[in-house]
């Protein structure tokens, strides 16, 4: 989902900074719809989507805000909230200033899953049978946006064998007949979880942890 930043502008107070000029910390009928909670994530570029009607012009500053062909980026850094400024000119060319608060989060550390499936410090127990197609995905807890996490490649360890690298998120046919030998009690670790996000937006997107897998029959 990108971030919305509407601003529906009031006259409300005269603070004197010129004689046409209100400042604001929000205005009284302003609409910001950013994430659900107004939250940008610190290593990401987060897209912003500004709108301001019934105004000839306005520009936007904040430390980290850039502006690229028109589109609105946020790179927060260090903090916990950081502040955007509009400063807008009105049809009748009087000014308003703006200031909209935005909470900086740390993006989570992703879980891997199989077959939607993991737990934390603990074994996922399936069948030999099960393994085969078993779909690898990722998941990040509490994330705001609606992005997609499609895994690329994993590589599947088992007890005293090399690893064995594997394209895609499946566990395919080549990957299971290497796993056929397993026994009930067997552990295999899947890891070095590598994947792309849709959209593809510029960010430092932490690595995925492991998935323990036990062999339950």
């Amino acid at each position: 989902m990108k971030l919305i930043f509407y601003s529906l502008l009031i006259l409300s107070s005269f603070l004197g900074f010129a004689q046409d000029t209100v400042f604001t910390k929000k205005s009284n009928i302003a609409l910001v719809a950013a994430t659900e909670m107004n939250v940008v994530y610190r290593g990401v570029r987060n897209p912003i989507s500004i709108a301001v009607p019934h105004a000839k012009s306005f520009t936007v500053s904040g430390i980290g805000v850039s502006e690229e062909n028109g589109n609105y980026f946020i790179s927060p850094g260090q903090g916990n909230e950081m502040i955007v400024t509009l400063e807008i000119v009105l049809e009748d060319d009087s000014k308003v200033v703006e200031e909209h608060v935005f909470r900086i989060k740390t993006v989570p550390y992703p879980q891997g899953r199989i077959n939607n499936r993991n737990c934390n410090d603990c074994y996922v127990n399936m069948n030999l049978e099960a393994l085969k197609n078993a779909v690898i995905s990722v998941y990040f807890e509490d994330f705001q946006y609606d992005y997609t996490f499609e895994v690329t490649n994993f590589v599947i360890v088992k007890p005293k064998k090399p690893g064995i690298i594997v394209e895609g998120n499946t566990i395919d046919e080549n990957a299971f007949n290497q796993l056929k030998k397993l026994k009930k009690g067997d552990i295999i670790i899947i890891g070095a979880i590598k994947y792309k996000v849709n959209p593809n937006v510029s960010a430092m997107w932490p690595s995925v942890g492991l998935i323990q897998v036990r062999i339950s029959d």
